[in-house]
């Protein structure tokens, strides 16, 4: 019964496409091994992946790749490899759980817009190319939406404070492209099929849990970083991320999530 019940989360959870095993892994140690001195080892990380259909080989390549790329790093004690987040990996898996763990991207009251004329030299053109991503929005030509009151503007900006009104439709169908929206919208679908509670949580070990925290962490977090970086206020009412985050939240609550000092 526990197998049949672990079995059907994982097949609820599945996509048609198979995930890279090199991501998988970087969803593990950032859910699982985030702080300095964490250690998984190579037969921990093989339970915890081998119910997903990860071959030994790909995950040898796979860890073999994030070694090379700065991610990992790999001590041997006797025969067996213990794998822990290098400096660069714990800092780039702090920085991407701010968003993939957080309950919601709040805004201050206050907001203003950037104007810049329309035609601007070559200097100016790339002062306000670097506004996106850093928490601004492109609302046409040289016009630029943020959170918050203006700090500091690029010369020749004409700045407009105040507070936002209703969420027009074509800004928030901006934000978001209809694919991600699609797959937001089938993970929501799947936690409300997976509806496991306390009873079930019980009846499964910490492997399992940690298995299952992996599919879920992994596909909500492909979807959270494709999200802008700005508040949710700016996705609009029927955003479908509105209701999938709580979700995911929620079963991670459910799913608590285990010490390395259970896996073994």
């Amino acid at each position: 019964m526990k197998e049949d019940l672990f079995q059907s989360a994982i097949q609820t959870l599945g996509t048609e496409e198979a995930p890279r095993v090199w991501s998988l892994i970087v969803t593990v140690f950032g859910d699982l091994a985030q702080k300095q001195g964490d250690l998984i080892s190579g037969p921990m990380l093989t339970s915890i992946l081998s119910p997903l259909g990860v071959r030994p080989e790909a995950m040898r390549v796979a860890l073999h790749r994030l070694r090379n790329e700065g991610w990992i790093e790999t001590t041997k004690r006797g025969r067996e490899a213990f794998h822990s987040l290098s400096a660069t990996g714990l800092e780039q898996s702090a920085i991407a759980s701010e968003r993939i763990y957080a309950s919601e991207h709040s805004a201050s009251p206050s907001w203003h817009v950037l104007c810049y004329p329309p035609a601007l030299s070559n200097d100016e053109h790339s002062r306000a190319a670097g506004l996106v991503g850093h928490g601004y929005i492109a609302l046409s030509a040289g016009v630029y939406l943020a959170n918050g009151s203006a700090q500091s503007v690029a010369k020749d900006a004409l700045v407009l404070e105040g507070a936002l009104g209703d969420i027009p439709e074509w800004l928030s169908a901006s934000l978001v492209s209809n694919g991600l929206g699609s797959a937001l919208k089938d993970l929501s679908a799947a936690l409300d099929l997976l509806a496991l509670d306390e009873s079930h949580i019980q009846a499964l070990t910490p492997f399992q849990i940690a298995t299952l925290r992996t599919l879920i962490v992994h596909r909500w977090r492909k979807l959270a970083l494709k999200l802008p970086d700005v508040p949710d206020a700016l996705f609009g009412r029927s955003f479908e991320g509105t209701a999938c985050r709580p979700q995911v939240l929620r079963m991670l609550n459910t799913l608590r999530r285990p010490e390395l000092s259970m896996l073994v």
